[in-house]
């Protein structure tokens, strides 16, 4: 059980996520298939009686695909799954789903395409063991603005997501520096997001501004990633979350150590529910020392023995 969790907070009841889709919870097998609704401004849900039976998982998910690219039981809603996109196939690798559109994906943009992946990952995630997926176009990862989206889960999505994409706040435990730069210190900070960014990004990124930037209490936290790194891009599969970093990121902060920098992030990362390991490269390639850290290019583990008053 990981140590520190975060947790979500309060998010908003609106029409948008009218359900929080729990898998089957009914035993009847019942799921709620997710639209967009007419506006294009939200997503709408109706529930559903599969005939495959649960345990069935692959033509389930065929079944639910079906369901998808229907306009609701009148047909008033939009699909988020266009007539013109195939889906190619899709592969099951232990709770993980990848699902393989045609090219025709990405004709979608904006709001309307993060409207209808959350659409597709709500519905699909309320199947039997499947907690993460990952959509590739033809055999390449979904990118947005660069970034390849990797895994989701139903908690990817803002609840409030609208036109405007309504920001969200959630709880989330991020490890600085302490006053000696050799130990990390967790504070919990509520961390903005929308849709439209993955919340690992959105974590670093709240590494590398600092703590002064959070609303917190305590002072005795300091920074612990060097503040002219830029991420490259961040990208979660098969558990390992892989963080390529700009160059900057040699730029050392003097008064803290190599080890700290590297798993204020790891431990930060690692309290995602989807990420165990941080795999680091700088522009692209792997480096085998960071400071006095030898084996800098290894997927790293979180690491306990470095948070104050810890074990």
């Amino acid at each position: 059980m990981k140590r520190f969790g975060y947790i979500l907070m309060m998010l908003l009841c609106t029409l948008l996520f009218s359900s929080c889709g729990e898998k089957n919870s009914n035993g009847q097998n019942r799921y709620l298939i997710y639209y967009v609704d007419s506006d294009g401004a939200g997503l709408v849900s109706e529930e559903y009686q599969a005939a495959t039976p649960p345990e069935d998982t692959v033509n389930l998910i065929r079944e639910l695909f079906t369901q998808l690219k229907t306009g609701g039981t009148e047909g008033i809603y939009k699909t988020p799954v266009a007539p013109e996109v195939e889906v190619n196939n899709f592969q099951i690798k232990e709770t993980q789903l990848s699902v393989y559109f045609s090219a025709g994906y990405n004709a979608k943009t904006g709001i309307d395409e993060i409207l209808s992946r959350a659409a597709i990952v709500k519905t699909l995630c309320q199947v039997e063991g499947i907690e993460h997926v990952e959509f590739y176009i033809e055999d390449q990862p979904l990118m947005i603005a660069g970034n390849d989206v990797g895994l989701m889960d139903a908690d990817s999505f803002s609840s409030g997501l609208s036109e405007s994409q309504e920001k969200q706040s959630k709880k989330a435990a991020l490890y600085f520096a302490d006053d000696s730069g050799k130990k990390l210190v967790a504070v919990f900070a509520a961390v903005t997001y929308d849709a439209a960014k993955p919340f690992a990004q959105l974590l670093v990124e709240k590494l590398i501004e600092g703590p002064e930037n959070l609303d917190i209490n305590s002072s005795a936290v300091y920074p612990s990633v060097p503040p002219n790194t830029v991420i490259n891009s961040i990208t979660i599969r098969d558990n390992i979350c892989y963080v390529d970093f700009s160059r900057e990121f040699n730029e050392r902060l003097e008064a803290v150590s190599s080890d700290v920098t590297i798993y204020s992030i790891v431990n930060t990362l690692c309290e995602l529910s989807n990420v165990n390991r941080v795999q680091f490269t700088i522009a692209g390639e792997f480096q085998e020392q960071y400071g006095e850290t030898k084996d800098f290019h290894a997927a790293y583990e979180r690491n306990l023995n470095l948070i104050k008053g810890g074990n």
